[in-house]
């Protein structure tokens, strides 16, 4: 993760940086820390997908699959 040099110095890198408060040196921990969130936040969301209701016995990712013809 980087804040600072290379490609940040791009404008649109730049403001993108600059709207997360990340702009700069030392600001790769907090751009760090929104990365981490956002994976926890995935793996949240597959996790919850990817149970199995108990009432039903349907799997909402598994269903969203065969539906799409992702399974083929």
């Amino acid at each position: 993760m980087a804040t600072y040099g290379g490609g940040t110095a791009l404008p649109t890198q730049r403001e993108c940086l600059r709207m997360m408060g990340c702009e700069g040196k030392g600001k790769a921990l907090k751009l760090c820390e929104i990365a981490a969130a956002l994976v926890v936040a995935g793996e949240l969301s597959l996790s919850g997908a990817a149970r199995v209701d108990k009432k039903t016995r349907t799997n909402e990712w598994v269903d969203a699959h065969e539906r799409l013809g992702r399974n083929r």
